[in-house]
């Protein structure tokens, strides 16, 4: 019995030390009993973008896992019934989350950090660069974010996205562009002030096409926005200096998609789209006629045409369909893209269609090289309206009453179908962009890369009228109607070869110093191909062999050459304080021959003052302190600086010579120099973020263009460096995030920036026109607004404006007879910004939304001068006692003066852009056979606010934005809504 007790006993002390004993077999099968696995998957808030490399750990464990290609992550082994995960991605806010053991399908978003101070940036130096070093601004675009809002084009991608770049949209016709300008107007001369433009190292066509009475097109456009991942934006000299001549515009970056290891993930988009003229009737002012008897007919020519059964204006349809695949392996990493963009406009003779192909190649055979090699293809094909005098608008505002029964029907050349059947303007590109770059490791301490690249464009623009038929014919004089081409080809080919190399050295345990050196050689080259011919002998013919009445041709070449050099010395004290020193020169082609090579310096410092030891703020979780000093330039035109004859025949019929331009043998560059200032700011673990720059830029021997002595033998103008021009202002951006929860994030930004800009020295006596009102002026803004200015009148009985009194220019008025022009405003904004915002609810439901706005900037509403100055076919014509006399003024006597009237103040606020978009659950997207899916609607230019008298204060001829911006005939920005659909597999 006591046997039995002590084996009784006995077992039940083993069975004890066995559920207790660490390990055993008892307590094993417990801990398995209480362990399980914790997954799901990590996205970014911007776009809903799988992230891979993320690090997700278990607090309080050693157990983690890294997300994968497609964002996934999975830990097994989690103890317990609820643990709190740390999720950790440089770039982006760190976050906690608390989950559930056993759930599989968790989903966590994280909020890009704004500062991101190791983020790498592109300097022109070889090797990583990270934001801290520098000690100028550069704006970071996350293109990748703005996938979701209703963007069709590079230039839509900017607009609102980055502080001190201003954007003016042209026209809504499809197909056409916007001009783009960073921190003011910098030069004198008639041309855009455009900034460079470089797409993976390469520096690519920028060109702008179109003329008066044109729709502007752009090659920056001809990049598809879903095939670039960022955007990097250097402002000024201050930045560019590295860059060189022509950099003082500043400098665009370009980063397309890369590949990244791992199995092939493919994407599929497709967006459809629609736009409008919204309220046309409204807004397109009617037309008035006063017979000799003095009755008036008035006709609303939208709404007239809309009874009859033939609109003017239609719906347009926009597609977009995409296809790309991303993946590799640690030697090899692919992105290959193909897509495809079909635009009809608004109009019937407005069309076009764009193929895009996109190949990027990264190579690492060893842990020392790594070979980049980008290309990229594009095909398009668009018919553009005619607009200017010869388009349906222009001959929709400027028609009669008078003949309304008439076959003309009101309009002033022709009905809408004539112009159709009569226009035909046609713009054809074809272009290859491709470029390799090779990054050599050479020891520890020495870095080097080589890059060179092309840039291909084939640009045909025709203008085609064919010989018409009878019912056509009646509207124009028989040389119109017999027809006629016009052709211009153009071939650009811009060529890259760049060296840098990089020295790293750690002096001491705090001092680090990196020697960067290196140079660019860049050549452009345009040639030319012009041909026309008149008159057609029958229907169907399209060649210009087959005009009959008149055949001429010519030909042209430009090529443009630059090389530089550059020295540069970057020193860093304990990785919190950076100095850098460069001097770049370069020799231009377009340079005199006397002048030899130009300079430009630059220095700069940054400083990180929250990792210092004595700070102490803890809520300030990031500071850093910049300020940059940097010259750069803007080279003179080809050949501004030769001497040039102009070939003429001879009258014994042999070819001749006869003088042309002068030249310069002196011309040199514009020099920009700059003075900025700043600072980083994050609080709350990068949850409010302020970025605040200071800006002070003058453009020294700024070109102009001034009269030449007759005594020289030579007629027309030299140009010579003679200018001044101050540009100063200051540049915020400010991103907060509201709200952070598990159901609700939100966040919201807001940009401004100021510019003043004035020309400080002339060179010349007086002022330079540059167009029907604009000059340029000393002590006043590039490009100013000067006119008449009415300051009373009255009416006699018949609506006549009599005794009407001007500005005299000093304060007082005077006869509007004699009166002097002055000053009534300048073209580019005083004030420029944007509000942004994003709300994402449960994880899966995001909305976006853009405002933006621009502030002082003024016009010359060419559209009212037309209709009642001109046709005299507005109400102020009609019923001039409806009118203030000083506006009636300007509208009976504008074909003699120009008057304040038609040069309005254009500011405007605009609801720019909305989006919707729905992230699928992972059932969705198992059923459509995906790993990932969502689907957005959009709508873009949904509201104005303006005073703006006519159309839309956008509405711009933006290839005569520098010598005199108007609206003539321009059709406005339309509405326009998308359904956008995006696979991921």
């Amino acid at each position: 019995m006591n046997d039995v007790r002590s084996r009784h006993f006995s077992l039940f002390l083993w069975l004890l030390l066995a559920l207790a004993w660490p390990g055993g077999p008892f307590q094993s099968a417990a801990l398995q009993a209480q362990t399980g696995t914790v997954a799901g998957t990590v996205v970014a808030a911007n776009s809903f973008e799988a992230l891979s490399g993320v690090q997700v750990t278990v607090e309080g464990t050693t157990l983690g896992s890294t997300t994968d290609q497609a964002g996934r992550f999975r830990i097994d082994g989690v103890t317990g019934t609820r643990v709190t995960l740390r999720v950790v991605l440089l770039g982006y806010v760190m976050q906690t989350v608390q989950v559930q053991v056993g759930t599989t399908d968790l989903r966590v978003v994280l909020q890009q950090s704004i500062i991101q101070l190791d983020a790498l940036v592109v300097t022109g130096t070889a090797g990583d660069s990270r934001k801290r070093v520098l000690g100028n601004a550069v704006s970071q675009i996350d293109a990748t974010a703005a996938a979701v809002m209703p963007v069709q084009s590079f230039t839509e991608l900017l607009n609102g996205r980055s502080t001190g770049v201003v954007v003016q949209q042209g026209s809504g016709v499809a197909g056409t562009t916007s001009e783009i300008r960073i921190r003011g107007r910098s030069s004198l001369r008639e041309v855009s002030d455009a900034p460079l433009i470089y797409i993976d190292g390469i520096r690519v066509n920028n060109r702008m096409t179109g003329g008066f009475g044109d729709p502007a097109t752009s090659r920056l456009d001809d990049i598809d926005p879903s095939n670039i991942a960022s955007i990097e934006v250097i402002k000024g000299p201050a930045a560019a200096t590295l860059y060189g001549t022509e950099a003082s515009n500043g400098v665009i970056q370009i980063i397309t998609k890369q590949g990244s290891d791992g199995p092939a993930r493919w994407n599929f988009t497709m967006r459809q789209g629609m736009s409008y003229f919204n309220d046309a009737a409204d807004r397109l002012d009617v037309n008035y006629y006063v017979d000799p008897s003095g009755n008036v007919t008035e006709a609303n020519m939208v709404e007239l045409e809309e009874a009859r059964g033939t609109p003017i204006f239609g719906t347009g349809h926009d597609q977009f369909y995409s296809l790309s695949v991303a993946g590799g392996t640690e030697a090899l990493q692919y992105f290959l893209s193909g897509s495809g963009t079909f635009n009809k406009g608004v109009t019937p003779d407005n069309h076009g269609k764009r193929y895009n192909a996109q190949m990027n190649l990264s190579i690492q055979p060893n842990s020392k090289l790594n070979i980049n090699a980008n290309t990229g293809m594009v095909l398009s094909r668009f018919r553009l309206p005619r607009q200017g005098n010869d388009g349906v608008l222009p001959s929709l505002q400027r028609g009669s009453p008078s003949t309304l029964d008439e076959p003309r029907r009101g309009w002033q050349v022709a009905p809408p179908e004539t112009l159709y059947e009569a226009y035909h303007f046609n713009q054809d590109v074809n272009r290859l962009t491709g470029g390799i770059a090779v990054e050599h490791n050479t020891t520890s301490w020495f870095t080097q890369r080589l890059t060179g690249g092309v840039d291909f464009t084939d640009q045909e623009v025709a203008y085609y009228t064919p010989r018409l038929g009878e019912q056509d014919a009646q509207f124009f004089s028989p040389t119109e109607a017999a027809g006629s081409k016009e052709v211009t080809r153009e071939e650009v080919l811009y060529t890259t070869v760049e060296y840098t190399g990089t020295v790293s050295a750690k002096v001491s345990q705090n001092l680090t110093s990196n020697t960067s050196g290196g140079f660019q050689i860049y050549q452009r080259s345009i040639e030319y191909v012009e041909a026309e011919g008149q008159g057609f002998p029958a229907t169907g013919v399209k060649t210009i062999a087959g005009a009959g009445t008149y055949q001429r041709g010519r030909d042209d070449f430009v090529e443009n050459n630059t090389v530089g050099f550059f020295l540069q010395e970057q020193i860093g004290w304990k990785d919190r304080f950076f100095l850098t020193g460069a001097i770049r020169a370069d020799d231009n082609s377009a340079f005199g021959e006397d002048f030899d090579l130009v300079y430009y310096p630059k220095v700069s410092g940054s400083w990180v003052i929250n990792e210092e030891p004595f700070w102490n703020i803890g809520w300030v979780n990031s500071l850093r302190l910049r300020a940059a000093y940097g010259e750069s330039g803007q080279q003179p035109d080809a050949f501004a600086a030769l001497r040039t004859f102009e070939a003429r025949p001879h009258p014994e019929g042999i070819a001749a010579v006869t003088p042309d331009a002068v030249g310069n043998p002196d011309l040199g560059p514009e020099r920009g120099k700059e003075i900025e200032m700043g600072f980083d700011l994050g609080m709350f673990n990068d949850r409010f973020t302020v970025d605040f720059t200071y800006y002070n830029q003058k453009t020294t021997d700024a070109i102009l263009s001034r009269n030449v002595a007759p005594s020289t033998g030579f007629s027309g103008t030299q140009f010579v460096n003679v200018g001044e021009i101050a540009n100063s202002g200051f540049e915020v951006g400010v991103e907060a995030l509201l709200v952070d929860s598990r159901s609700i994030d939100w966040d919201l930004g807001f940009s401004f920036n100021t510019n003043n800009n004035e020309i400080t020295e002339l060179g010349i006596d007086g002022w330079l026109d540059i167009g029907w009102t604009t000059r340029h002026q000393q002590g006043y803004p590039v490009g100013s607004f000067f006119a008449a200015k009415v300051l009373s009148a009255e009416l006699d009985a018949d609506g006549t404006a009599i005794n009407a009194m001007c500005d005299d220019g000093e304060g007082g008025s005077m006869s509007c007879d004699d009166a002097p022009w002055v000053y009534l405003g300048h073209p580019s904004p005083d004030f420029e910004g944007s509000f942004n915002t994003t709300v994402s609810l449960l994880d899966r439901v995001r909305v976006r939304g853009l405002v933006d706005f621009q502030v002082g900037q003024s016009k010359y509403v060419t559209d009212r001068w037309n209709r009642c100055a001109w046709r005299q076919n507005c109400e102020i014509n009609a019923y001039p006692e409806r009118f203030d006399p000083r506006a009636v003024t300007a509208a009976q006597n504008g074909g003699w003066n120009e008057f304040d009237w038609w040069i309005q103040e254009a500011s405007f606020a605009r609801l720019r852009e909305i989006a919707v978009e729905y992230s699928f659950p992972d059932s969705w997207a198992s059923f459509l056979k995906a790993s990932s899916g969502s689907i957005s609607v959009g709508g873009r230019n949904l509201g104005v606010w303006t005073s703006y008298p006519d159309l839309d204060p956008e509405t711009m001829d933006i290839t005569n934005s520098v010598t005199e911006p108007n609206d003539q005939s321009i059709l406005p920005p339309l509405r326009q809504f998308s359904f956008t659909v995006h696979l991921s597999y």
